[in-house]
């Protein structure tokens, strides 16, 4: 902070910003929304934010239902287990989506993780874990296929590949690296 203070950062807000999440990052707090919430860290982001979102909002060739869904997660009203208990229209908040694949499973339901929109659309939510490691491997074979693509015949580069032609393990033997370290040492 006293660098802060001393460099006049602060009377600059994009400077300011930008020198709370150098600090953020240098103590390894970044599991943590620096601003409350993670919408609102990604609301005070430079250059990605607020202007992305206005160009998405205003794009005539994304649907309405994308723009609602859009403006919904803004404003934080997404029907999940949280806000409609907010608005007193569920009693728990537990994430459904968990309780009901753990009870699929035999496991434990005492213990349930708070049904938010970031929750169930990340891999943690145990009902819908599935569905976003699919969507992952999608986009990156996608990507993947994108690369080899792209690729010229000169290309040093090689990568490993999604059917496991080529993995971490092989690409380790054939490279020598055990030479430098061990592969188990990494």
């Amino acid at each position: 902070m006293v660098k802060v203070l001393q460099q006049n950062i602060w009377i600059d807000d994009r400077k300011f910003l930008k020198s709370c999440v150098r600090a953020r990052a240098e103590q390894g707090n970044i599991n943590h929304p620096a601003y409350g919430t993670w919408t609102a860290d990604f609301m005070l982001r430079q250059y990605e934010s607020r202007a992305f979102l206005g160009n998405c909002l205003n794009d005539p060739r994304v649907p309405w239902r994308h723009k609602r869904r859009e403006m919904m997660t803004i404003a934080g009203i997404i029907p999940v287990a949280k806000w409609l208990a907010k608005i007193k229209q569920r009693s728990d908040v537990s994430c459904r989506l968990c309780k009901k694949a753990r009870e699929q499973r035999g496991a434990s339901t005492e213990i349930l993780p708070e049904e938010t929109y970031g929750h169930i659309n990340s891999a943690f939510c145990d009902g819908m874990t599935t569905t976003v490691t699919a969507a992952h491997h999608f986009i990156w074979r996608h990507l993947y296929a994108s690369m080899q693509t792209a690729q010229t015949p000169t290309s040093k580069l090689r990568f490993v590949t999604p059917d496991k032609g080529s993995s971490m393990r092989t690409l380790w033997q054939e490279e020598e690296f055990n030479q430098i370290c061990s592969r188990k040492n990494r």
